[in-house]
C-alpha cells in the first residue's frame, strides 16, 4: 500500500517522512503536503525546476524550516512517485516489476509536465507494452480475467486515462487499442467518466466520447460482417458437405435479431481480436469435424489480424506509425 507515516506540523502541513530528508535545501508543497529534497539533484532531472531556481527570488521568499517552499498542484501520491524515481532511480521500481496503472500514469504525467524526458519515456514504455500496436501482444494483454503486461496491471476503465495520457504526450501509438476499450465501456461510464482508486474522475475529452459512440456501431457490424464471412458454406477449402450445412444454419443464427441490440454489441467487442474459434462455445455447440475446424480457425485468424489491421480506420482516428507491422 502507498500509505507512507506522516505526522502533522504546527504550520498545517503535513511532512511525508519517506521524502523528507533532514539535511535538504528546499521544500514541496502540494495540498498541504511536503518533501523536503535536494534543489541540485531536482533541477540536475528537471529543465522547468533547473529553470525555476535560477531566477533569481525575493529577500521576502517564503520558506518553511529554513528552506525555501514552492507550491505545486500536484497531488501527493503522484508527486510521491515522481520523487522516488528521480532519488531512488531502479532502486525503487525495478524495470521487471509489474506496476498499478495508476503509478505509471502519475509518473508519465508529471514527468511530462516537468520536462523529466528520461522518466517520461520509461514509463511510457511500460503503457505501450499494454496499448500496443501487435496484435499477438495485445491477445496476451488481455486474456485471462485481468490485463496486463508483465510490467504493468490495469482495468477496462483506466483505458479512459490512457486515451488522455496518448493525447497529452502524443503517443499515437496507444490510441487505437486504448480507444477500443473505452468502446466497451458502459454508456454512464463513456458519458461521465470513471472513478480512478485515488476517488478522482478520469474523463475522456468530448471529441473522443463522440468517436468512441460512433465507432460502437461500427465495431457491431464489422464484428457481423467478419462471422458472416467466416462462415460462409461455399469455402473453397470446407470438403465436408455436412459441415458446410451445418456452417450455413451458424451463419442464419449470427443473423438473429438480438445481436442487434446494443448492450450484446457491446459484449461481443472483443471477439474479433481476442478470442479463437471454437465452435462448441461459441456458436450454439454446433458439432464441426477436426478437419473443418481447422479450415475455419485459419479463416478467422485472417479476419482478425485484418480487423486489427483496420481499427484504427474504424475508430476514426489516423493510422499510427508501424501500426499492425508484426
Amino acid at each position: 500500500m502507498d500509505i507512507p507515516t506522516q505526522a502533522e506540523d504546527p504550520a498545517g502541513f503535513v511532512h511525508d517522512e519517506e521524502i523528507w530528508f533532514a539535511d535538504g535545501n528546499v521544500v514541496l508543497e502540494a495540498k498541504g503536503h511536503v518533501f523536503r529534497i535536494y534543489q541540485g539533484l531536482l533541477a540536475h532531472n528537471s529543465e522547468i525546476f533547473r529553470d525555476l531556481f535560477t531566477v533569481p527570488q525575493p529577500t521576502s521568499m517564503e520558506t518553511y524550516e529554513g528552506c525555501p517552499i514552492v507550491h505545486l498542484t500536484d497531488r501527493p501520491e503522484d508527486l510521491r512517485h515522481l520523487l522516488r524515481v528521480i532519488y531512488h532511480g531502479n532502486r525503487y521500481y525495478r524495470p521487471d516489476e509489474q506496476l498499478e496503472f495508476a503509478a505509471v500514469a502519475a509518473l508519465v504525467r508529471l514527468a511530462h509536465k516537468y520536462q523529466i524526458d528520461h522518466v517520461r519515456d520509461a514509463y511510457l514504455w511500460r503503457m505501450k507494452s499494454c496499448f500496443c500496436t501487435e496484435l499477438a501482444t495485445w491477445e496476451i494483454v488481455t486474456e485471462g480475467p485481468g490485463y496486463g503486461s508483465p510490467i504493468m496491471k490495469f482495468r477496462l476503465a483506466d483505458a479512459i486515462a490512457a486515451v488522455n495520457i496518448a493525447r497529452l504526450t502524443g503517443t499515437e501509438s496507444m490510441l487505437p487499442s486504448a480507444l477500443y476499450l473505452c468502446c466497451r465501456l458502459g454508456t454512464e461510464r463513456l458519458l461521465n467518466g470513471c472513478s480512478c482508486p485515488d476517488g478522482t474522475l478520469e474523463s475522456l475529452d468530448p471529441a473522443d466520447v463522440i468517436k468512441c459512440i460512433d465507432a460502437r456501431h461500427i465495431l457491431h457490424q464489422k464484428y457481423i460482417n467478419t462471422r458472416f464471412e467466416l462462415y460462409n458454406p461455399i469455402r473453397p477449402s470446407l470438403q465436408c458437405l455436412e459441415c458446410r450445412t451445418k456452417v450455413e444454419v451458424i451463419r442464419q443464427r449470427i443473423m438473429c435479431p438480438r445481436l442487434t441490440t446494443m448492450k450484446f454489441a457491446v459484449d461481443l467487442l472483443l471477439s474479433p481480436f481476442c478470442t479463437r474459434f471454437d465452435i462448441r462455445q461459441t456458436e450454439g455447440r454446433i458439432y464441426i469435424c477436426p478437419e473443418c475446424q481447422s479450415v475455419l480457425r485459419m479463416a478467422e485468424e485472417s479476419l482478425r489480424k485484418e480487423t486489427w489491421t483496420e481499427l484504427p480506420q474504424l475508430l476514426g482516428i489516423e493510422v499510427p506509425p508501424g501500426w499492425a507491422s508484426e
